[in-house]
């Protein structure tokens, strides 16, 4: 087989496994994991059952397959973060905002509330998401922050740790009302006044000394 035989056959392959789980999507998180059927899925991807375990074991691989590959994609494009010179505030406001208006999306919302459901049964569905989401999120802001704690811009502490803290600090007031259906709760408060809120309480923990 040629070099351009194999390309293409490469590229057909990925396109029908990113078909399976394009399809795979609507279903879970519609239906819920448990409520989703392989046939459900072989409806929605207009494939064959036997293409979609020639990609993936189980429906339980599938689903994590999927979580993994939108919640990489969703930390990927949330946590940009544009150091080029501003002030420390400046820059986590504007990744604050950015990770919580995507972590409070009804699309985000619900594969959330999926995961969750799924991964006391299957602890490795819960992994994957913790792996390609939060834990890979926590090491972009963990090593900013460590490249201004070296800088003398913020005191030194455990950068990894303060990540973690700061996005909880930013996201907590507005992401879990949304996640239990309370938004109601959030009176007035947008997402920009609470991330506001969060980075200068964030600021003040790490200032120098």
């Amino acid at each position: 087989m040629s070099a351009v035989e194999i390309l293409s056959a490469e590229t057909s392959d990925n396109a029908k496994r990113q078909q399976i789980l394009d399809g795979a999507r609507d279903c879970f998180f519609s239906q819920g994991f448990d409520g989703t059927s392989m046939n459900d899925i072989v409806k929605a991807a207009g494939v064959s059952k036997g293409t979609i375990y020639a990609y993936f074991h189980s429906k339980e691989k599938l689903f994590q397959a999927l979580v993994y590959q939108d919640r990489r994609t969703q930390a990927e494009q949330s946590t940009i973060i544009l150091d080029d010179g501003r002030p420390v505030r400046e820059v986590l406001y504007d990744l604050g905002v950015s990770m919580v208006r995507l972590m409070s999306t009804p699309e985000t919302i619900a594969q959330v509330r999926t995961v969750i459901a799924a991964a006391d049964k299957f602890p490795e569905i819960g992994r994957s998401f913790y792996e390609a989401g939060p834990l890979f999120a926590y090491a972009k802001i963990g090593a900013y922050l460590s490249d201004r704690m070296a800088a003398g811009e913020l005191r030194q502490a455990d950068p990894q740790l303060a990540a973690v803290q700061f996005l909880d600090v930013i996201s907590g007031a507005y992401h879990k009302p949304c996640m239990f259906n309370a938004q109601d709760l959030l009176g007035n408060r947008t997402a920009e006044e609470v991330v506001a809120a969060g980075v200068e309480l964030f600021l003040n923990g790490l200032a120098p000394r």
